[in-house]
């Protein structure tokens, strides 16, 4: 391990990363990679459910700081989650099919029957 790691960070660092997936999931901000927003609360609540875990398996290892981010966070998502649960399911977008043309005869097939 380098001089360079502070100890401290993991845990603001975890709760933020899944904090964003969660937000991300639930449709609230779009995605940084393709600019959609997208909705999949199935992601969303595994999300929480790692920031639950993550509480329960650092208890008692964490600083009061580090307690009060990953309270507020679950807190902040789990209403937020309930909130989206309660919205209905945006109707799916039904891809057109494609417009067939025609395409020309090759030479010497036009007009032949």
């Amino acid at each position: 391990m380098t001089e360079d790691v502070r100890t401290g960070r993991l845990i603001p660092y975890l709760n933020e990363m899944f904090r964003l997936q969660a937000w991300m999931a639930m449709g609230k901000i779009a995605s940084p990679v393709s600019g959609k927003v997208e909705r999949d609360l199935d992601v969303a609540r595994a999300m929480i459910d790692l920031l639950v875990e993550l509480e329960s398996r650092t208890e008692g290892n964490r600083s009061t700081e580090e307690t009060r981010i990953l309270q507020g966070t679950l807190t902040e998502l789990k209403l937020n989650y309930l909130d989206e649960m309660k919205r209905p399911a945006e109707p799916a977008v039904k891809a057109e099919p494609p417009v067939e043309t025609e395409s020309p005869a090759p030479e010497g097939e036009a007009g032949t029957t």
